[in-house]
């Protein structure tokens, strides 16, 4: 099957919750990102059902061609409605172009049919989250974290779930385990600094962008966020 690297495809993605710290940190935010280069298409076998797409519904989607996508796919589900791989290969399709409310509503289907795959959790809770579903989001992320307890990419998008839903505690907690994982996931760090930033823990802040410049020293986006802090 093709198993979509789903860490951070895009921007619009790790910014899908939208930024609630004005604009200056929505600004280091983007600076910061450094997932999207990771948006390749990678070949993974799933052994829990015997499912397979359609090949030429799957080019398309690896030539980023989501209109031609959508379209095979919907072909091929014509012939095989039962089919799981298919049914999360045209939500996440539909997801790529906007249309979140088609791309849960295919999610759930492929869910209700027994399909289960982490990076599948993960786009769910992604989706979910864009539709500002964050009960459904946290559940989500949770499952791909049964799947898969070590990712910190699963920690982190449960991180933000509960940042939106103003679980700070808990989203501290899950930054955290991202970061106590991978302390090189520099989205993890400047996510936290926000949240301490917005919680009046200016230092704590600042303990997480010096440790993003420590690996990204080139960052200035993060760089003029934390003179802006130590000025407070």
């Amino acid at each position: 099957m093709i198993f979509y690297n789903t860490i951070y495809k895009s921007i619009r993605r790790i910014l899908y919750f939208g930024c609630s710290y004005g604009l200056a940190l929505c600004i280091v935010a983007i600076y910061s990102i450094s997932g999207c280069s990771k948006g390749a298409l990678v070949e993974k076998s799933f052994i829990a059902k015997k499912w397979t797409c359609d090949k030429k519904a799957d080019e398309a989607m690896k030539e980023n061609d989501y209109e031609a996508a959508i379209l095979l796919h919907e072909q091929f589900l014509d012939r095989e409605p039962a089919n799981g791989l298919a049914l999360y290969h045209l939500g996440y399709a539909y997801g790529e172009i906007g249309d979140h409310e088609n791309e849960v509503s295919y999610y759930e289907k492929a869910v209700s049919l027994g399909y289960e795959e982490e990076g599948f959790f993960f786009n769910m809770g992604m989706a979910y989250g864009e539709l500002n579903q964050l009960e459904n989001s946290i559940q989500a992320f949770k499952k791909a974290l049964d799947i898969n307890p070590d990712s910190a990419d699963n920690h982190f998008g449960l991180a933000i779930a509960y940042q939106k839903s103003l679980e700070d505690k808990l989203a501290e907690e899950e930054f955290l385990e991202a970061i106590r994982i991978d302390p090189a996931n520099m989205d993890a760090r400047i996510y936290l600094s926000m949240l301490y930033v917005d919680s009046g823990e200016l230092k704590k802040a600042g303990d997480q962008l010096r440790k993003i410049l420590e690996i990204d020293p080139s960052n200035e986006g993060v760089r003029e966020f934390l003179k802006k802090i130590e000025g407070e």
